[in-house]
């Protein structure tokens, strides 16, 4: 099954592929050294299609406009999906991204419909936000500073 915000396509021979981008950058420089920086998992790619019946032509019409559909602030919409490879990477949120196509098949009487969905809000950005959180530095006045404040208030009096 598969579902955006609640919605079915009544996709037929769906497949559902998973990537995603474990980036990091080579610290070795000229040596043969193996050191490398961590730059943080990158948000999962599902990449997505299947084929919409012609009788459901309705259907790839809501699939394309959610595809390319905006907020207010003019970026792509966000959707719940419902989709066993989602579930079992802890997927809920996704927006489309990169190619959304469809191509019509003559020989099974549907269109094969192809896009990808990239993850919003991913546990891995998740964790990053409460690590960021919990590590602000709380201010603290410097005791020297602190001590002649007093003694510029004392002199005041």
């Amino acid at each position: 099954m598969f579902a955006l915000n609640g919605y079915t396509f009544g996709l037929k021979n769906l497949t559902v592929g998973f990537e995603r981008e474990l980036k990091s950058k080579d610290m070795s420089a000229q040596s043969s050294g193996t050191e490398e920086a961590e730059q943080g998992d990158k948000a999962a790619i599902l990449n997505v299609s299947g084929l919409i019946a012609f009788h459901d032509i309705h259907k790839l019409g809501v699939l394309q406009m959610m595809s390319s559909a905006k907020d207010s602030k003019g970026n792509r919409m966000v959707y719940t999906i419902v989709e066993e490879m989602a579930n079992a990477f802890k997927i809920k949120d996704v927006r489309f991204s990169g190619r959304f196509s469809a191509t019509q098949q003559e020989n099974v009487m549907a269109w094969q419909v192809s896009f990808q969905l990239k993850e919003s809000n991913s546990v891995a950005e998740q964790k990053e936000a409460r690590q960021k959180e919990q590590t602000k530095a709380t201010p603290t006045q410097n005791p020297r500073l602190k001590q002649s404040l007093q003694q510029n208030r004392e002199a005041i009096k």
